[in-house]
């Protein structure tokens, strides 16, 4: 399948439940609409962590807590898409071909694809971290942008004395650490679809604006666990 994006982005359900960081960084992203073409798709936020654990705690039924889980992608989805005249809610491939035709940017309410998938896994573990992974691969991206609200991968939980963040890992590294803010599956997926990654802060907009420019910040940039590979800004 041809590439139709350049960068896929994924809006953390953290940034996104932060009304004035949204506000924030949606201009970053919309002001590059005409540079390149962009698809961002939502994280679950509070809410989808609501029924996660509302589930695991009261032994509810797992299918239908998940697939509500999965409609909080599609909720966030219209949210993320209401910031900006610039963005367009797609649901489909074609979708996503025509808003860029537009000059706009896709918001992905990725809902149907993940409840239709056979690749797609109804497991806690698989977040939007590597569904994000999956969907930047089936797009052709040459980039996929973590958008969180840490400032990337740290070798002790982020909440410590941490510093800067680890600048670059390979998949070998992340299964070392102790502590991520990536879903446990993310290195299996990885692996599976080895698109340049990188975790970036989006309470710091213009390192989202770096990130999609394919400039240097500060952030995580994940790599392959292979010699030469190319850095991020190369």
């Amino acid at each position: 399948m041809r590439a139709v994006c350049d960068v896929f982005m994924k809006i953390g359900g953290s940034v996104l439940d932060d009304d004035r960081t949204t506000k924030r960084l949606v201009p970053q992203i919309a002001a590059l609409a005409e540079q390149y073409r962009i698809v961002l798709m939502p994280g679950g936020g509070r809410a989808a962590k609501r029924i996660k654990a509302n589930q695991r705690a009261e032994g509810t039924d797992f299918h239908e807590c998940w697939k509500a889980g999965v409609l909080c992608l599609e909720v966030n989805a219209k949210l993320l898409a209401s910031y900006s005249t610039v963005f367009v809610t797609v649901t489909s491939l074609a979708d996503v071909v025509q808003c860029q035709a537009d000059r706009k940017v896709a918001v992905f309410a990725p809902a149907g694809a993940i409840l239709n998938s056979v690749q797609l896994p109804r497991d806690w573990e698989v977040t939007t971290d590597s569904m994000g992974l999956h969907f930047a691969s089936a797009f052709g991206a040459a980039r996929y942008v973590i958008v969180s609200d840490v400032h990337g991968i740290y070798e002790r939980p982020p909440d410590e004395d941490a510093g800067l963040p680890i600048s670059q890992l390979t998949m070998d590294d992340l299964e070392r650490l102790t502590s991520s803010k990536l879903d446990s599956a993310f290195p299996a997926y990885f692996r599976r679809y080895p698109v340049p990654t990188l975790v970036v802060n989006g309470r710091q907009p213009e390192r989202v604006h770096a990130a999609i420019c394919g400039r240097q910040t500060i952030g995580t940039e994940i790599l392959e666990a292979c010699a030469g590979r190319k850095s991020w800004a190369s």
